[in-house]
């Protein structure tokens, strides 16, 4: 059965009554009036920005922020029901603009989560003031280009190199909540500013579920949200997109490694959104192209996606900052819901990799899978580490042509402007580095790895 979200907030109670005639939504959300359950403080934002952001940006922040917090309330079942059927009703400004890019905003979800998303619009007829939040800075900056920032190396990486070439950023952090994350964030924002003070600005927006009020409407409580949280790249590009559009800049860089910007599945059961696609060329391009059609004349540009996370390390972070300031960093899956960086989610695995790969000192994680791997044997994380090696042992044995058969998914990628030979040299990049690392380090590794290329495991 369809999930039917709703958002109320941004309508008068007439035009809500209207729109809840036909029954009550399974899900109703307001970032706006007394009763909202989520918070969405773009205040940040908004007061670095030397122009204000313009009805299609409003626009387009709403949206996006529907989106995710839809995504994150309606929780994915198990097989045939992981994929969900979500409809849902948004109020816009510009009704005319989103029901022509109907189509295009769910073909865009589509290849993100995967999920049957039927979005539909409805005018906004209240407007509302700003919600409360965090104090604002009192004066804008002016920037030459957006990048938006995580808390993870990859997108630290892409600070690191604009900043050492002379660029000056306006760096976008979503805060959702996560307490884990948000403090690595400022730790991040403390190194960036240590060795390039006053060349940059910072704003933190802070999107979430928020039921602390009394009256708040209904949310599901955080043990039945869902994880996964595909949807969060494209509030991320929106939140980039709008603070690009505020300079007058058109670059906005969202950093992703090759490995998972190419986002091939690591085996047939991993198809769809099984694995993560936020930064996949299709998505980039598709946003942008949403973006034109709005007015926003803006580029999401990936510079590493023809990189290895190892080699990100190796040729920009290494050079730049001290070990401790790279370690900071964080990429797990799990972030906040473990005492510390998990050690067997697909990100894990592949950070341990790179790290040592790139010469760094190998980190302290909850397991230590690839120093044993066998002693993990029937859990998740082994499941995610074979899968991992056998990928690589793939890729490693295959020919070019071999390569493609197995990964059909490369080839669309010509379609969005990438060269294949340079992802194809890239994947064996990697190949090379995990078995530099499993031989080197981990002789219990280098014979699950061994026995793996076998078929034995």
């Amino acid at each position: 059965m369809p999930v039917r979200v709703v958002v109320t907030g941004g309508l008068s109670d007439d035009t809500t009554s209207r729109l809840l005639a036909s029954g009550e939504p399974d899900i109703a959300l307001d970032w706006h009036s007394e009763r909202r359950n989520a918070v969405c403080d773009v205040r940040m934002l908004r007061a670095h920005l030397p122009s204000a952001p313009s009805v299609e940006c409003d626009d387009l922040i709403d949206v996006a922020t529907a989106i995710y917090l839809a995504d994150i309330a309606v929780q994915r079942g198990f097989r045939e029901q992981w994929v969900r059927d979500i409809q849902l009703t948004i109020p816009v400004r510009r009704l005319d603009f989103w029901q022509e890019s109907r189509v295009l905003l769910n073909r865009l979800l589509y290849r993100l989560a995967r999920d049957r998303f039927q979005v539909t619009f409805v005018q906004r007829d209240r407007e509302t003031e700003a919600d409360s939040g965090s104090a604002a800075p009192p004066e804008p900056f002016e920037a030459d280009c957006v990048c938006l920032l995580s808390g993870g190396l990859d997108s630290l990486a892409g600070a690191v190199m604009l900043l050492r070439s002379g660029r000056r950023p306006h760096f976008v952090l979503h805060n959702s909540g996560n307490v884990t994350v948000a403090k690595v964030q400022r730790q991040v924002i403390a190194t960036l500013n240590k060795h390039w003070p006053q060349t940059a600005c910072y704003s933190v927006v802070r999107i979430a579920p928020d039921t602390s009020r009394r009256q708040a409407l209904a949310y599901p409580p955080p043990e039945l949200r869902e994880p996964s949280r595909r949807t969060r790249s494209l509030l991320f590009m929106a939140l980039g997109a709008v603070a690009a559009a505020g300079q007058r800049a058109t670059e906005v860089y969202m950093c992703e490694n090759g490995v998972l910007t190419c986002a091939l599945p690591l085996t047939e059961s991993r198809l769809g959104s099984f694995t993560t696609a936020s930064t996949h060329p299709q998505v980039l391009s598709q946003f942008c192209a949403l973006c034109d059609r709005a007015g926003l004349h803006v580029q999401v540009l990936n510079p590493f996606a023809y990189q290895t996370k190892g080699q990100i390390l190796e040729k920009i972070l290494r050079p730049a900052l001290g070990v401790r300031e790279i370690q900071q960093t964080i990429s797990c899956w799990a972030a906040g819901r473990r005492y510390r960086q998990c050690g067997g989610c697909i990100p894990c695995i592949l950070r341990r990799f790179s790290m040592l790969a790139a010469g760094l000192p190998d980190e302290v994680y909850e397991m230590d899978l690839l120093r044993q791997p066998q002693q993990y044997r029937g859990t998740d994380a082994y499941t995610n580490l074979v899968d991992f090696l056998r990928q690589a042992a793939t890729i490693r044995s295959k020919s070019d042509v071999e390569l493609l058969l197995e990964f059909p998914g490369l080839l669309d990628l010509q379609t969005w402007g990438v060269s294949l030979p340079d992802v194809v040299t890239m994947l064996r990049r990697h190949s090379d580095e995990v078995y530099h690392v499993a031989t080197t380090h981990f002789p219990a590794l280098a014979k699950l790895l061994h026995d793996t290329n076998r078929g034995e495991q």
